[in-house]
């Protein structure tokens, strides 16, 4: 059966083929068959793996990060074959890690995990200096732990999506479940008791994660919008919906109306038409201020095509005058 849609080159070569297992690293010898622009056929493998596992593979001093799409067991001398992937955020060169993790045992414990498969990291032990290097440094993504001992994961987490845009966060969390407030503002979720092979998948899952976490934080000029809109707010495992009247709308927020009472700096989701969308806007919001039954919104989570909608929307309305300005 021919797996690949893409023409491919007979061309052998000596590969290592780096894997996980559980928590155990798997280093075995391959030859590749053929390759292509996006991928090879390896075979000579002794470990079977699955198709969607994730796989470092390093020819030399070449190393580089790919996705098991299809695999067969022969069972014979020949050993296994998997058809292989690169994967997309690997192909502009080594992706680039920021690791904050206060306990040196759970660093060291991770530390080959990120080596075996080729990322470019930096550890930050004390966590306080994250915000530091975000800004000196572009990385591609942050592995952050929660909960931290000298910090508020909510309030780094709003602050690293205030200085640092493009970066994507896994959370690392030693508990198995967390806030929607705190997922809502990264790009994946791991427990930290699962196996590594998940760390993997999480992180190349936030890679892969098109979604805009952050607004930037300029300012962006307000225009009057009057849509009706629903707050959703989780309180005590339970959902309240609240529904108000907008009075303006910007790329960074919206604010209007509601009879019910929020309390600053609560998460919550907000959902509101505008004229040129096809379906309600949906966004996760921090309360940013109130006054009276007034409240500002500031988007925290927001998809890029609800984005872009608001963004043209903006465009076409008048600047709202703000009193004493």
């Amino acid at each position: 059966m021919d797996y690949r849609r893409e023409d491919r080159t007979t061309s052998v070569h000596d590969v290592s083929v780096w894997s996980l297992d559980q928590d155990k690293i798997h280093v075995q010898n391959g030859l590749t068959l053929d390759v292509s622009p996006s991928g090879a056929c390896v075979t000579g493998l002794h470990r079977v793996m699955e198709a969607g596992e994730i796989v470092g593979i390093q020819n030399g001093s070449r190393r580089g990060r790919f996705k098991v799409v299809w695999r067969e067991s022969n069972g014979n001398r020949s050993g296994n074959q998997i058809g292989i992937e690169r994967l997309e955020s690997d192909k502009d060169g080594a992706t680039r890690v920021l690791y904050a993790d206060e306990s040196q045992e759970s660093i060291e414990a991770r530390r080959p995990v990120l080596q075996a498969f080729g990322y470019e990291f930096k550890i930050v032990a004390p966590t306080v200096a994250i915000i530091e290097d975000l800004q000196k440094e572009e990385y591609d993504a942050l592995i952050l732990t929660h909960p931290l001992q000298r910090l508020d994961t909510s309030e780094l987490l709003i602050t690293v999506r205030r200085s640092a845009s493009r970066v994507k966060i896994v959370l690392l969390s030693s508990h198995p479940q967390a806030h929607e407030s705190l997922r809502s503002l990264v790009d994946a979720f791991v427990y930290a008791r699962e196996p590594h092979s998940k760390l993997i998948a999480a992180v190349e899952r936030a890679l892969d994660n098109q979604q805009s976490k952050l607004i930037t934080t300029r300012t962006y000029s307000r225009h009057a919008v009057k849509v009706p809109f629903m707050v959703e707010v989780l309180r005590s495992g339970v959902i309240s919906r609240l529904h108000g009247t907008s009075e303006d709308l910007s790329e960074r927020g919206i604010g209007g109306k509601l009879k019910s009472q929020l309390i600053p700096g609560e998460m919550v989701k907000v959902t509101f038409p505008i004229p040129n969308a096809p379906a309600d806007i949906s966004a996760h919001a921090l309360v940013r201020h109130r006054r009276q039954d007034f409240y500002g919104f500031e988007f925290i989570s927001i998809d890029d095509q609800s984005l872009h909608m608001v963004r043209n929307l903006c465009a076409v309305l008048p600047t709202l005058r703000v009193p004493g300005k």
